[in-house]
């Protein structure tokens, strides 16, 4: 967080916090995400070939990377309706 709590208002406080929790979540679910999911060789990118036809995780990742995207889409109106920063 860019944002100094002490020099906001009670409210971008308020708000800068709940975002804050909220970014941290995200954080959790992708490092849940980069623990049970392998990747493809050397990269970033997931492999869920190698989790088996039985495995659910694919439409798990999909569902929740569409709730962030849709999140992602948002902040940056929180952010300026607030006067809060983030690095996401």
């Amino acid at each position: 967080m860019d944002s100094n709590l002490n020099e906001m208002s009670p409210e971008q406080a308020k708000v800068s916090e709940q975002v804050g929790k909220l970014l941290a979540a995200r954080g959790e679910f992708y490092a849940l995400f980069d623990k049970i999911i392998p990747k493809r060789g050397n990269s970033d990118t997931f492999d869920f070939g190698a989790l088996g036809e039985n495995s659910n995780l694919k439409d798990i990742y999909a569902r929740f990377y569409a709730y962030d995207y849709e999140i992602r889409k948002l902040l940056p109106h929180v952010y300026k309706k607030f006067g809060v920063k983030f690095n996401v």
